[in-house]
């Protein structure tokens, strides 16, 4: 049976989409990949086209969703990442049920991590991963106390801004960048697969 990861969170902007491709890149490009396929589910996104580490399929109804969610599950050896929409709480529960794991993005604002608290709160299983978070010493100082506000058994580590990350989501600029932001998304990959609990080994293809 295939293993689940979902991108949820009512707040658009935060990055379900970029990191749900990120993490299926970095999927594609460990030393064993793993085979991955992300879920489109926001009406008004593109599906993102060419030739890929990775699949993207339609969800993007909640038949279609429905009907990719029985027919990807019943595989084997591969990892599904849900890119989830905003504001449909229905949908989050319904990711819930069946994840592995339920990601909650957020940016570094004291906007964002209330949000991403509220989304917690009411997906109890669910962890935050804090997205663009600065580097620079200052900068990072000052929003420690945006990071504070998710509780830190509840969150991956902050995952810096990655220059020209919107190229994965394009057919041509995704050859460009590819090779640049592998190391990044095999970081995040094996970060959410061992919060999920789930080897790698066991989801990429026999030896």
């Amino acid at each position: 049976m295939a293993r689940v990861v979902a991108f949820a969170g009512s707040k658009g902007g935060t990055g379900k989409t970029t990191l749900s491709h990120l993490a299926a890149h970095g999927a594609g490009s460990l030393p064993r990949p793993v085979p991955a396929v992300v879920v489109t589910t926001d009406p008004e996104d593109e599906l993102a086209e060419g030739e890929r580490r990775y699949v993207v399929v339609d969800g993007r109804s909640p038949a279609l969703l429905a009907d990719q969610l029985q027919r990807l599950l019943a595989m084997d050896r591969l990892l599904v990442l849900v890119d989830g929409v905003a504001n449909r709480a229905d949908v989050d529960r319904v990711l819930a049920d069946i994840a592995d794991l339920v990601l909650v993005p957020f940016g570094p604002s004291a906007q964002e991590g209330a949000r991403a608290a509220a989304n917690l709160a009411a997906l109890p299983a669910a962890v935050a991963v804090p997205n663009r978070w600065p580097t620079h010493p200052g900068v990072a100082k000052r929003a420690r106390r945006w990071l504070d506000i998710v509780p830190a058994a509840r969150r991956l580590p902050p995952l810096r801004a990655i220059p020209r990350l919107d190229g994965l989501l394009g057919p041509d600029a995704y050859g460009e960048i590819a090779y640049e932001v592998a190391a990044p998304a095999r970081g995040l990959i094996l970060e959410i697969l061992s919060r999920a609990g789930i080897d790698p080994d066991d989801l990429a293809a026999p030896r």
